[in-house]
């Protein structure tokens, strides 16, 4: 399999509800927000999200997943294009039929797709995301959310109070901290033999 990932979806079919919401609730939102940024509506967005990880889990794709070699980035792209194009082309269809003529044409994905720059950052994104929520307790965590939000030192050490030299060595050590989450996050849909070329090519959106 090239990801673990496959794995758990592959359990679709004896556990689908915690499956869908494991996959939905990990990877929507780029999905989502790149759908947006295509200009499309927020109602065209979201039934495009939704076709996304209907198709993902159905089971004609699913018996594909062995022979697929890409990364769960790189084909969760491609099939989100390849939705918006063919959503696109049904634009003057009956808003209660489109989703279902969003059809897929060929379920059988390029080994290489090339790298689209605003999905990644989206996919960083929502990482970064995870791995502050997963993080959320930690005071040192605490100080560079707040830092992220524009505060600076002096304010975040007034606002948990804190000494300034507190703050720069909460978010020194915080940052280390979010460094190691995302990467295992990475490593939550990515094979050991891709991990640490999947954290390469996103290294620079981080």
């Amino acid at each position: 399999m090239p990801s673990t990932l496959w794995t758990t979806i592959l359990q679709f079919h004896s556990d689908p509800e915690r499956v869908r919401d494991f996959v939905v609730r990990r990877y929507r939102q780029p999905v989502l927000e790149f759908a947006l940024m295509q200009g499309l509506s927020q109602e065209d967005s979201e039934d495009v999200a939704q076709e996304v990880f209907v198709r993902i889990c159905q089971k004609s794709f699913l018996k594909k997943a062995d022979q697929i070699r890409g990364k769960f980035r790189t084909i969760l792209m491609t099939i989100t294009k390849r939705v918006i194009v063919s959503l696109r082309r049904h634009e003057t269809a009956d808003k209660r039929d489109r989703r279902r003529q969003i059809p897929l044409e060929g379920l059988d994905l390029p080994g290489e797709s090339p790298a689209d720059p605003e999905f990644d950052r989206l996919w960083v994104k929502n990482l970064v995301t995870q791995a502050l929520e997963r993080l959320e307790h930690d005071p040192a965590v605490q100080a560079l959310h707040l830092h992220l939000k524009g505060l600076s030192y002096q304010q975040i050490a007034q606002k948990l109070g804190k000494k300034v030299w507190d703050v720069n060595n909460f978010i020194f050590r915080a940052r280390e901290r979010l460094r190691q989450e995302i990467e295992q996050l990475i490593g939550e849909y990515s094979s050991r033999e891709d991990v640490a070329e999947e954290i390469a090519a996103l290294r620079r959106f981080l």
